[in-house]
């Protein structure tokens, strides 16, 4: 889910990429990201009116080539035509899997000796970019951490609510004290971590797979008949994946005509990427390797849940290549159409943009969640929610993202830490959330004594990381040994 609002007094592209570097740097940018809740959707997101996009200026024209090589135009040419042929073949199997195309895993098939899924399942995982882990919290502690919330909004009836108060979705609390123990419960963590160990990284890359920083969200409660608030889209950034550097060295092979080769789960450049290069209303100060949801009631197709695109290294070749190609498919290396990627807002997908997606077909309801289990998704995957509730339950759950420890996610966490012990709003959120009156003098907000377990005190910034552990990489040292520094333990 894209965060809601826009930004100002925002620093430019050239002192953020200059700074990036330095974890307390990043906090003091983190403190400048104050956001207002805009006052139309499309404010949040790129028009997406048109048979075309707008064009982008010129000097997106010159990014293309410098992403795109002379000598490679005959080999991307040819690997696009290859990928129109796959996905062809492949929308047609999602279609007729229908959900079934999500993967659906036990919680219990997480090994005890490493925290990790079966290679079978992981790679699974590896190729949808999404599933459902069942069983994660007992449903009747679900169920409850629900009941909680509610009672909570009703005990404080400032608490702000998306789209309006009148008819809610999205409750814009961030330290109930069920929130707190959800983000710290051992089986939630422990989920997140062997999600986080799909991703590979190599012996230097400075990001730690195994412990997470904070990046605390809110929680939805949709009920019946309600309308859907959000298109197909990405969240992670927009423009960002081709003009960011580091970026778009994640992609290198879908833009060398390799898109076979493109391995979507490779932390090395995604721990360094700048992801919010124009203070976007869909964008994010946290890098987020999964987003996620834990249901807290009955969530499944037609009842307004997730929909999900199963298949991670198809649709993002394909939208990574689609603004080299014209409408004749044929390799375009001068237009500054994006379709959808404008700066500063979130990334929007469309059918008649995005013709070979079939998105109407490839798009799909997530399975069903009972109370208790954990959808995550990919950072780059589409993803969008049911346009409709046509079920008898409310959809209900809380967003709680995996978020490694990396360089980027290192002055966001100093900032959490400061909010959460503050009882306000974190800095990444919409500043209309931001009352005087709100959590910070509620008595029954969440505090450091809800947290359930040692990891989670860890993951909020209250305990420092174990920089001295045996069988570390080099990269996972450096790392804890900033978060520590930046942390001041």
């Amino acid at each position: 889910m894209a965060t809601i609002g826009i930004l100002h007094s925002r620093p430019s592209v050239d002192s953020l990429k200059s700074i990036r570097s330095t974890a307390t740097d990043r906090s003091t940018i983190h403190r400048r990201l104050q956001k207002a809740l805009p006052t139309r959707d499309k404010d949040v997101w790129a028009n997406n009116e048109g048979t075309k996009p707008k064009a982008l200026p010129a000097k997106y024209a010159d990014l293309k080539k410098s992403l795109v090589k002379p000598e490679d135009y005959d080999a991307v040419q040819a690997s696009w035509d290859r990928l129109l042929v796959s996905l062809e073949k492949r929308v047609k199997e999602i279609k007729s899997a229908g959900p079934v195309a999500v993967p659906v895993v036990d919680f219990n098939e997480i090994q005890e000796t490493n925290c990790q899924f079966p290679e079978e399942i992981a790679d699974t995982i590896r190729a949808a970019g999404c599933c459902v882990v069942r069983g994660v919290v007992p449903r009747a502690q679900a169920l409850e951490w629900k009941a909680s919330l509610l009672s909570y909004v009703d005990r404080h009836p400032d608490v702000p609510q998306l789209p309006n108060n009148s008819e809610p979705q999205i409750y814009c609390t961030f330290w109930q004290k069920a929130q707190i123990e959800a983000r710290s419960h051992p089986a939630v963590i422990r989920t997140q971590l062997a999600m986080s160990q799909i991703y590979t990284a190599s012996e230097d890359t400075e990001v730690d797979l195994m412990n997470q920083a904070l990046y605390a969200d809110r929680w939805r409660v949709r009920r019946p008949g309600s309308v859907g608030m959000f298109q197909p889209h990405l969240d992670n950034g927009s423009i960002e994946r081709w003009e960011d550097k580091e970026y778009g060295r994640v992609f290198r092979k879908i833009w060398q005509g390799k898109w076979e080769e493109y391995d979507a789960w490779d932390m090395d450049h995604r721990a360094e990427a700048v992801m919010d290069l124009y203070g976007g209303p869909g964008a994010c100060s946290a890098f987020r390797s999964l987003q996620g949801w834990l249901s807290i009631d009955d969530n499944g197709p037609q009842c307004g849940t997730i929909q999900l695109l199963p298949d991670i290294k198809l649709s993002m070749a394909y939208i990574l290549l689609r603004p080299f190609f014209n409408d004749q498919n044929k390799l375009d290396m001068d237009s500054t159409y994006f379709y959808g990627a404008d700066p500063g807002q979130g990334h929007v997908l469309k059918d008649t943009w995005h013709p070979h997606l079939h998105l109407n077909k490839s798009i799909v309801s997530c399975p069903e969640a009972a109370p208790g289990d954990y959808v995550l998704w990919h950072c780059d995957l589409v993803h969008k929610v049911e346009e409709q509730h046509k079920g008898f339950n409310d959809s209900s759950v809380i967003y709680i993202p995996v978020v490694p420890l990396c360089e980027y996610n290192i002055g966001n966490l100093v900032d959490q830490r400061k909010a959460f012990l503050k009882g306000v709003p974190p800095p990444d959120m919409p500043s209309a959330t931001r009352s005087d009156k709100f959590e910070r003098d509620h008595e029954d907000r969440g505090r450091p004594e809800d947290i359930l377990t040692l990891e989670g005190r860890r993951l909020m910034g209250l305990e420092p990381f174990e920089a001295s552990e045996v069988g570390i990489t080099n990269g996972q040292k450096a790392i804890r040994e900033i978060a520590n520094e930046a942390l001041e333990f």
